[in-house]
């Protein structure tokens, strides 16, 4: 009788663990709360002293630990030494494969047995299924021999079968999870690839807008004629360094797709190097007097006065570093080092191009290589022109040049580009490896005035000092006198002095220290009603309505055309807004 009563207690205590069981898997949605559930809740709190749920992978090749109960659990949630077991292997890789439970009695007698925490006589596994597909196993062992039960195996079986709709259900939604994520990250990607596209396209087409107003403005004046030989040479050197520049903007965007593919033929120019020196300093000196910094070059002595090397690509490489030097030096200077050095035994050219400007972080030198990529579009540097395929280039350039490229750099101090370059000697020539100081000083040019603009005084804001003088000589032409200012900061001060009257202003956009819109804004809360002319590279219809929105009351876009320019200045004093 009480061996009767002690089956009923017994009996009743099992229900009341699977009913505590299956109430908390009905509000339990992730696997690992699942499993836990089943190990700690079901399992443990019957008594048992082990117990290990193992879950299919998604291969559906290896069985995975996900919980457990006794010496396999010795914290809050983990697993001792997590194993897992290939599908077909072991007593549990057997009952995931043939779906159906097994009962060893002791496990001396049975090869299969996998060794885990620690040895033990006797084995349950139970398969977990759904829809008569294997999806897991609950595995219990016991270090006495024949100890597993005929009512521990319906127990298992009990538990294995409430648990397996849940299971189910719960890794569907993981991998739904898993899915979801996947998918939001290759949105991100695809939206970042769209707008680095994007700001590539605009970047390109304001960069190449600039240099075509030069080359436009000044070939149509050359076309007119009527100037002296001092002007047109002048003209045309401007015609010839913007296209150039054009020329060498467009064989980025070639020379990224050819140099990524790795088709890229190296040719061997004699080089004059202190006339090249010199080149650099005559592309480099606009940029250098514009920002009011200071630029030396220097060679080593025993640098030789020729060398041979692919001309167009050192060149591109090496102006690429010195105009990004440039474009990030709020004040202080630039300082391009030339020296000889060796690379794998090799004759080289040491080219060192350093800067005091804002520097990186280690995070952004991470990343400088990358296609697309400003580490700078942020704060006072959002207008900085480019593409973000300037160190891109020279970085592949380096490589197919067989040579090699470091960077060092402290935030707010500075940044420098050591370059080690390959070359082969050539016959000496002319040219001195001497220290030089590259300083240029811009001439005025003169201009025979009409009376489209005559007597109206003209504000021009542009950071372009080739454009600026083109726009000058055009309206100046016409008859206007024309105040010039770097930047819209510059321009607030000529405009704020009481001194200076103005009919119109002209402002480019992209400008450094203050753009185009806050400038329109600034003169726009001023209470100036007369017209503001934005003259811009930026040429959709978003950028126009972004120009008209902060205060423009007209928007020409570059490059120009010399013949109407300034009859559609003209027309804005007519407009209401005059």
């Amino acid at each position: 009788m009480e061996k009767d009563n002690a089956a009923v207690i017994e009996r009743h205590r099992y229900l009341e663990v699977l009913h505590e069981f299956t109430m908390r898997q009905a509000s339990m949605n992730s696997v690992d709360d699942i499993c836990w559930n089943i190990a700690k809740t079901a399992i443990g709190e019957l008594g048992f002293v082990d117990c290990v749920v193992y879950l299919m992978n998604e291969a559906h090749s290896e069985l995975v630990q996900r919980a457990a109960h006794g010496n396999k659990n010795p914290g809050e949630r983990e697993i001792l030494d997590p194993i897992a077991i290939p599908v077909g292997e072991g007593i549990v890789g057997s009952v995931a494969e043939t779906g159906v439970l097994e009962r060893v009695e002791d496990t001396r007698d049975d090869e299969r047995y996998i060794l885990d925490d620690s040895f033990r006589c006797s084995e349950l596994a139970v398969p977990i299924l759904r829809e008569g597909k294997v999806i897991g196993v609950l595995d219990s062992e016991h270090p006495e021999p024949h100890f597993f039960s005929d009512e521990d195996v319906k127990l298992f079986t009990t538990i294995a079968a409430l648990a397996s709709t849940r299971i189910d259900t719960a890794l569907a939604l993981e991998r739904l999870e898993k899915q979801a994520e996947e998918l939001i990250d290759a949105r991100r990607e695809a939206e970042a690839a769209s707008k680095a596209k994007s700001r590539f396209l605009a970047s390109i087409s304001h960069d190449m807008r600039t240099p075509l107003t030069a080359i436009l403005g000044y070939s149509k004046l050359a076309e007119e004629g009527a100037s002296s030989q001092e002007q047109m040479a002048e003209w045309q050197r401007a015609i010839v360094t913007n296209a150039e520049y054009m020329a060498d903007m467009v064989g980025n965007v070639l020379d990224l797709t050819v140099l990524e593919s790795g088709q890229v033929s190296v040719s061997y120019d004699v080089i004059v190097l202190a006339d090249w020196v010199a080149d650099l300093g005559s592309l480099l000196n606009p940029r250098i007097l514009q920002k009011g910094l200071s630029f030396r070059s220097s060679m080593a002595r025993d640098v030789p006065g020729q060398i041979q090397c692919d001309k167009a690509k050192l060149t591109e490489l090496t102006m690429n570093l010195l105009t990004n030097a440039v474009k990030y030096t709020v004040s202080g200077r630039v300082e391009f080092f030339m020296g000889l050095s060796t690379l794998d035994g090799r004759a080289a050219l040491n080219l060192k191009v350093s800067d005091t400007g804002i520097g990186m972080s280690p995070d952004d030198l991470r990343v400088i290589f990358e296609p697309f990529t400003r580490v700078h579009d942020h704060e006072g540097f959002m207008n900085v022109e480019g593409t973000g395929l300037g160190l891109s280039i020279v970085e592949l350039y380096v490589d197919a040049l067989g040579g090699s490229i470091t960077v060092t750099s402290v935030p707010g101090e500075g940044t420098c580009f050591d370059v080690v370059i390959p070359v082969l000697p050539a016959e000496e020539g002319e040219g001195s490896a001497a220290e030089t100081e590259l300083v240029q000083e811009p001439k005025g040019v003169a201009v025979k005035p009409t009376a489209v603009l005559k007597d109206r005084r003209i504000l021009l804001c542009e950071d372009s000092e080739t454009v600026a003088t083109l726009v000058t000589l055009i309206l100046e032409r016409d008859g206007a006198l024309v105040i010039h200012a770097e930047n819209g900061e510059s321009g607030m001060k000529h405009f704020s002095d009481s001194k200076e009257h103005f009919d119109v202003v002209i402002t480019d956009i992209q400008m450094p220290v203050m753009d185009g819109y806050a400038l329109a804004s600034a003169l726009r809360t001023e209470g100036w009603s007369k017209p503001i002319i934005a003259l811009t590279a930026f040429a959709t219809d978003q950028d126009a309505d972004k120009c008209l929105n902060a205060g423009c009351s007209h928007y020409i876009t570059k490059p120009i055309d010399v013949a109407t320019f300034a009859s559609q200045v003209a027309r804005s004093l007519s407009d209401t807004h005059a």
